[in-house]
């Protein structure tokens, strides 16, 4: 008995020592700039879109992992795989099989190893595995390998989120939906005439289907629903087909209210919306508004599924008499899944357009928001470039007690107001 004890306790030492003799590699890698997404959020590859790839591999003794640095190896194999929460290798190339892609070394710098990577994944968060083994393969020992773990985001390069309420109809394309019921367990979502019941995945959490947009019969659009701490619920819709339309101003009166869709952000232009008010009593005071969106692609930007960015300011302009104003700033921020205004005015962000531009990031080409106002307000759309092609009313206005004043040519005009001054003080 004693024999055969020390006898596995011999095995286990010498199991010890031969996984001990594995050295471990080092690894970095680098995508070419010019094949992903990045933004603050991280880097994104994008379905359809071959990633290029490089990785430096270096031995423990910091040379290029090549098989003239490893003694006794004479097989090399540097893969990549992406990784679902669990750990899981999965598909990322749509036919139904997990995928191993394999690394060529670069002829001309050993140790320099290359992969092209042309996805057609589900959309979201994976942990990209890049894996570095030298083996001898006449008596499978590995002598030396290294690994390392990346997250990355894989997308379509058309997104469009979103934001409605349960019980809400919403149209996008040819597909009309509404959410019936969400909570932890799923969701119930009538979509066109069928009334179906979603499911969390079990290994992400996410409720989705894929989903037809333009009518054809196939399902090449992938729809995400999730609950925002805001309140409204989240959908997002991703696609390899442009999904993103020409935007419509929609209108519903009910009583004296007004509900409004309209844009704010098309492509490269951007409009501003006055509710210039026409109460019986505005020749006495009048209280108008100014929805003004921030001008430049640093403030209509997202990445990483979320990370929505859609800067507007809101301006209230009281003024008395017809003669003098003062101005207030009811709001200066997101306005993305979100209800923001007063008692008169309330501003939702509805949708966010998104196209995805390589080289570059991802760009809100469209921004498009909901309004409920009174209805004796009258809507102004302007495109303006300064602030003398917006209406105003009063000849003088009042200096702000409370805060900063408006700085209407920064907000219309897209300049930094404050760094032009600073310069000319120099």
């Amino acid at each position: 008995m004693r024999r055969e004890i020390w006898f596995w306790l011999f095995v286990f030492l010498v199991g010890l020592v031969w996984i001990g003799s594995v050295h471990a590699a080092t690894l970095s890698y680098q995508f070419d700039p010019n094949t992903i997404v990045s933004s603050e959020f991280g880097e994104e590859i994008i379905n359809g879109y071959a990633a290029n790839l490089t990785i430096v591999a270096l031995t423990n003794n910091s040379q290029p992992f090549t098989l003239g640095n490893i003694p006794g190896a004479d097989t090399i194999q540097v893969t990549i795989q992406f990784l679902n929460p669990l750990g899981q290798a999965v598909d990322v190339t749509g036919d139904g099989v997990e995928d191993t892609f394999t690394a060529t070394e670069n002829a001309s710098n050993p140790g320099t190893y290359e992969a092209s990577l042309n996805l057609s994944a589900r959309p979201g968060e994976y942990t990209m595995r890049i894996h570095a083994v030298a083996t001898n393969s006449s008596t499978g020992e590995i002598l030396e390998e290294g690994t390392l773990d990346v997250q990355v985001y894989i997308a379509d390069p058309y997104w469009v989120t979103v934001w409605t309420d349960q019980g809400e109809k919403v149209q996008i394309g040819s597909l009309s939906f509404e959410i019936d019921a969400m909570n932890e367990r799923g969701a119930v979502v009538l979509l066109g005439e069928s009334l179906v019941t979603l499911s969390p995945d079990s290994t992400t959490g996410e409720i989705f289907r894929q989903v037809d947009l333009d009518g054809d019969g196939s399902l090449d659009t992938w729809m995400f629903i999730k609950s925002s701490e805001s309140g409204p619920i989240e959908v997002k819709f991703y696609s390899r087909n442009n999904i993103i339309d020409e935007p419509e101003d929609k209108i519903d009166v009910k009583g004296d209210t007004v509900t409004r869709e309209a844009w704010l952000k098309n492509g490269r232009s951007y409009r501003q919306i006055v509710l210039w008010d026409n109460g019986p009593l505005s020749f006495l005071k009048a209280e108008d508004y100014y929805i003004i969106p921030y001008k430049g692609g640093q403030y209509w930007k997202e990445g990483w599924g979320s990370g929505y960015s859609g800067k507007v300011a809101i301006i209230k302009r009281t003024t008395y008499l017809g003669l003098f104003s003062k101005e207030e700033k009811v709001f200066d921020g997101n306005i993305f899944g979100r209800s923001v205004g007063d008692d008169v005015l309330k501003v939702f962000g509805r949708w966010a357009k998104n196209l995805a531009r390589i080289p570059g990031g991802w760009e809100v080409v469209q921004g498009i928001a909901k309004m409920l106002y009174p209805d004796n307000y009258e809507l102004r759309f302007r495109q303006a470039a300064i602030p003398a092609e917006l209406e105003f009313r009063g000849k003088f206005t009042l200096p702000s007690i409370f805060g900063e004043s408006v700085d209407w040519k920064a907000l219309i005009s897209g300049i930094d107001t404050t760094e032009t001054t600073e310069e000319a003080e120099q």
